[in-house]
């Protein structure tokens, strides 16, 4: 091949990579894309923390024994109404009758003997001061004086002795008829029984710990209905009285009660080998056709927004295009595009607080500037000067109309 021949050659390579990318760009900027627009806007936002935790009611007693004995009677089952003071169940009450009738015979006894002292001592009490007349006449010797004196203080003593016995047989009893009144099991409030854990024959054991016959029952103020969650501590900071919030049990994924947090624990729960978390309790607005459940699972979406919250410049989450860096040092860069004359510009952001739909722009955008909010596949392959355009909106299909009635689709067809 020639010299000549190789120089166009070589000329001709440069013109291919000179004039190739310049032509790409230009057709790829004369093909307008769809994109959904959106502008820069003002918006309160409502950021949320979620919570996971369980139903629960707001008062809700677990009843135990006092003492051992056998289950004579149950007079409620579960899911009955019961009022405050009623009679739930009744263990035998045999021993602590017998007890209590041993121990009103103890009582009598120790009566009639303090009676008899008594009776003794005014006796030994009158004889003695006669005795001691006849001393100072000297009619009587000191040996017997001395004895009389000694038997009356001795009485004296004995009727002390018996009326503490007396005292000591009171107070036994006393504990006696508090036990017989403790085989009676009664409601503490007015609500429903929602836990039996015991049946009739069974013995109910008095203990600290759940063992078989600890545990009798669970009465409920079935009146107010809560949401117990536990917050991370990394969230509980945000989290105050009066805040709004949504829960949504398990067993109804596509229903929610709507709430208001009432209460925020001081103090962290910790189990082994997991965060802090604090309980928060979340009262619940009632919902007619919504069976509730103590125990059912739940998570809450509860809203920190504050009350006097201010309007942000905000945009739409999906819009937020974000860089990881390989320097971690350096913070995760944002961007927007931003529509101006039909072409997009790639401008970085700064972002703050988010809710579900909406993030904040703290820096980088101005209000009013349209911006592609989506769609996401667009999104992914847009670059610095590509021609936009507004994608098509799509609207919601007419509802279809019912079926015409045989008789109407007869008169309804065209005659031939």
């Amino acid at each position: 091949m020639s010299n000549s021949a190789k120089k166009w050659l070589i000329l001709a390579g440069v013109v291919l990579l000179v004039t190739v990318p310049i032509a790409m760009k230009l057709s790829r900027g004369t093909e307008a894309k769809p994109v959904d627009i959106e502008q820069v806007t003002r918006r309160v936002l409502s950021p949320t923390i979620l919570a996971s935790g369980s139903l629960t009611y707001q008062s809700e007693i677990k009843l135990v024994s006092e003492i051992i004995g056998r289950v004579k009677l149950i007079n409620v089952k579960e899911g009955d109404q019961v009022r405050k003071g009623d009679i739930l169940l009744q263990l035998d009450p045999a021993q602590s009758l017998a007890e209590v009738s041993q121990l009103e015979a103890q009582m009598q006894q120790s009566r009639l003997n303090i009676d008899r002292q008594r009776v003794s001592t005014t006796m030994l009490d009158a004889k003695w001061k006669r005795y001691q007349t006849l001393r100072g006449q000297g009619v009587i010797d000191a040996n017997t004086y001395e004895d009389i004196a000694s038997q009356q203080q001795l009485a004296q003593v004995e009727l002390s002795n018996s009326l503490q016995v007396l005292r000591q047989t009171e107070a036994q009893l006393k504990q006696a008829r508090e036990r017989l009144a403790k085989t009676e099991l009664r409601a503490p409030l007015t609500g429903r029984v929602t836990a039996l854990f015991i049946k009739t024959g069974e013995t109910a054991v008095p203990s600290v710990t759940s063992i078989a016959g600890s545990d009798l029952m669970v009465v409920a103020d079935t009146t107010s209905l809560y949401a117990e969650v536990n917050v991370n501590e990394t969230d509980v900071a945000r989290v105050g009285v009066g805040q709004e919030a949504r829960i949504v049990a398990a067993a109804f994924p596509d229903k929610s009660w709507q709430g208001v947090v009432e209460t925020v624990a001081v103090s962290p729960r910790q189990a082994a080998g997991q965060s802090k978390s604090y309980p928060v309790k979340i009262r619940l607005v009632r919902i007619e056709g919504l069976n509730f459940h103590t125990g059912m699972s739940c998570r809450a979406e509860i809203s920190t927004r504050n009350t006097d919250a201010a309007a942000t410049l905000a945009v739409p989450v999906q819009a937020v295009n974000y860089e990881d860096s390989t320097d971690k040092a350096i913070k995760t860069k944002a961007s927007l595009f931003v529509i101006k004359d039909g072409r997009v510009s790639k401008r970085s952001i700064e972002t703050g607080s988010a809710d579900d739909a909406y993030i904040e722009i703290t820096k980088g955008a101005q209000e009013g500037e349209d911006i592609v909010a989506g769609p996401a596949r667009t999104l992914r392959f847009l670059h610095e000067g590509d021609h936009v355009v507004r994608g098509e909106v799509l609207t919601p299909a007419a509802p279809l109309s019912p079926p015409a009635s045989p008789k109407t689709a007869t008169a309804d067809k065209p005659q031939a």
